[in-house]
């Protein structure tokens, strides 16, 4: 697969999770972007070492890092949003403008 592919599949999920970051409301929805963005990210980071050096190794295992961060980061957020839901009984962002109440 050439670079080029690559480039412009990651493009296309950036594209993708940036929109349902901007235009969505609710934060199970931006949660969900910022995932994409990330695993946009690092298809570029992977698409580009395998094209630089494609007989390191090093790479694979700095994208095996950033997925386990993407994976706790998905979890505390989900965390974060049912413990939000169970409080106020909405997920919606706008309606999340108090820190206490």
């Amino acid at each position: 697969m050439s670079l080029t592919v690559v480039i412009a599949v990651a493009a296309l999920l950036f594209g993708i999770g940036l929109y349902g970051v901007l235009s969505q409301t609710n934060a199970v929805m931006i949660v969900m972007g910022v995932e994409l963005m990330l695993g946009a990210a690092m298809l570029n980071v992977v698409g580009f070492l395998r094209y630089a050096w494609p007989e390191a190794v090093s790479g694979s295992f700095f994208v095996l890092v950033v997925m386990t961060l993407m994976a706790l980061e998905a979890a505390v957020g989900f965390a974060l949003i049912t413990s939000v839901f169970r409080n106020r009984r909405t997920a919606e962002v706008d309606d999340l403008t108090e820190l206490q109440g």
